[in-house]
């Protein structure tokens, strides 16, 4: 419930942004501005942030919002197991990755954040799915995001961490260390691990 509740108070706040966007007189521009303070209030409340934080963070933006897009690269070796990295930032392991850069394609960023958070070189070989946080077991966060699940090859380098991460291995979906859930869980590497056997399977999507 509490969760939905900061949903619901997400999309409002996403909609008063948009808005202030259109705003045509003051009378307006007021209350769309009435609005986000409130939904800022109550987006802290549910997400134990403070309203500060909040606020900088969504006043960054453009007044147009929409959703954030992060992406992760699925790199398999020989044995099947998925190349993982130690985020520097909470201490536990995802694939490697991020949000998406303005002015790279997903391809580009692919390349850019496996070779910065792994220290190898990789090929882009297909998508793998499209989804939505808000459907799967993820922490709550601030941001509205997808994540698009992209297959690579390793081609060239040696696996080694970078200036945000502390550590690169593989693993086995049995065998996985503790999980940074804000960025990838169990079951999405596990909605990965056939695309090892199979590379035509249909990609996932939300």
């Amino acid at each position: 419930m509490e969760r939905d509740v900061l949903e619901l108070a997400k999309m409002i706040q996403a909609q008063a942004k948009t808005g202030l966007h259109f705003v045509t007189n003051d009378y307006e521009l007021e209350r769309y501005e009435q609005i986000m303070d409130t939904t800022i209030q109550l987006i802290a409340q549910l997400s134990a942030q403070e309203p500060e934080r909040i606020h900088m963070a969504l006043h960054s933006e453009s007044l147009y919002v929409t959703p954030k897009v992060d992406l992760r690269t699925v790199v398999f070796d020989d044995k099947g197991r998925f190349l993982l990295v130690k985020e520097k930032v909470d201490g536990k392991w995802t694939l490697p990755g991020g949000f998406c850069d303005v002015g790279f394609s997903p391809s580009e960023v692919a390349v850019k954040e496996t070779w910065e958070e792994a220290g190898i070189n990789v090929r882009p070989v297909r998508l793998l799915g499209v989804l939505d946080k808000r459907k799967h077991e993820h922490p709550k966060t601030l941001y509205y995001l997808y994540t698009i699940f992209m297959l690579c090859e390793k081609v060239g380098g040696v696996e080694q961490p970078g200036s945000e991460t502390l550590d690169v291995q593989y693993f086995a979906l049995d065998d996985l260390p503790e999980l940074s859930t804000y960025r990838v869980t169990k079951r999405q590497l596990g909605m990965m691990e056939p695309f090892f056997h199979n590379r035509d399977l249909e990609p996932y999507f939300d």
